[in-house]
């Protein structure tokens, strides 16, 4: 389901106990967060809203909401060590109800509650960070990383086969500097025909594009690479470049570096 349709959804769920909306923002790279200080924001965060509900007189909802962030809790420290840079979790008190995600980006720290779900800062990150791709090209293989919000949703590998003459699946493809004609015939090969082999990468990638809904694309690997690929694309799917040979970095981390640098 993508973010569009998650927001739609979220959006139309209403409780008439209540639905807690959690934003947490867990980022290192913040000075002010350096030594995780979003447990003291989350644990005031959780006994201001308890006192509020407290107010109301409504022993019934008071328990569904202390269940919640009991379960919220127990879920966000469980996932510590996998924190990155913020954490959505929004919740219904009927159980119908439960989505979270860890972050790339950050979001401000907040925790409301309500009988509908606050998604105002979902919708500003789903603006700002839509669904795209993340291309990683080193020569004749290609990484093609599927994003949303800052978070990897699936991954896809081309490689040139020249027995075909076409850009393959990687599962089916042989390892690079395995493809049956010498590391240098390969080489060789590949300088007489990168425009052609990569004009036909373009064609696949914007099928790729296309068939995913996806807004565009980041372009990654050396500058001639890069170069090669953005002026076989079209301009209305290239969102930006990064002239960096990232390839050998876990994709997580090249993920990283894309927001980092051009978002």
């Amino acid at each position: 389901m993508s973010v569009v349709e998650n927001i739609k959804k979220i959006k139309a769920k209403n409780d008439d106990t209540g639905i807690l909306s959690l934003y947490l923002n867990t980022d290192v790279t913040d000075r002010n967060q350096a030594n995780g200080e979003w447990k003291i924001h989350l644990k005031n965060g959780m006994k201001e809203l308890k006192e509020q509900v407290k107010n109301k007189d409504n022993p019934e909802e008071l328990k569904a909401l202390q269940n919640l962030l009991d379960k919220a809790e127990t879920e966000i420290y469980a996932k510590q060590k996998e924190m990155q840079r913020g954490l959505i979790l929004i919740a219904s008190a009927d159980g119908e109800l439960w989505r979270e995600r860890i972050l790339q980006v950050p979001v401000t720290t907040s925790i409301r509650w309500d009988h509908t779900a606050d998604t105002q800062q979902v919708e500003e990150l789903e603006q700002k960070f839509p669904e795209t791709a993340i291309i990683v090209v080193q020569q004749a293989d290609v990484t093609f990383l599927e994003t949303e919000l800052g978070t990897i949703q699936d991954e896809k590998y081309f490689s040139w086969n020249l027995e075909r003459q076409s850009w393959v699946d990687y599962q089916e493809a042989v390892q690079p500097g395995e493809r049956g004609h010498g590391k240098d015939e390969f080489q060789r090969r590949f300088d007489e025909n990168q425009h052609r082999w990569y004009r036909d990468l373009a064609q696949e990638l914007s099928k790729e594009l296309k068939g995913r809904k996806l807004k565009g694309a980041y372009l990654v690997g050396s500058k001639e690479s890069v170069a090669e690929l953005e002026n076989q694309m079209s301009e209305s799917y290239v969102r930006g470049t990064i002239a960096k040979n990232l390839g050998s970095r876990p994709n997580h981390e090249i993920l990283k570096e894309v927001y980092d640098t051009l978002i």
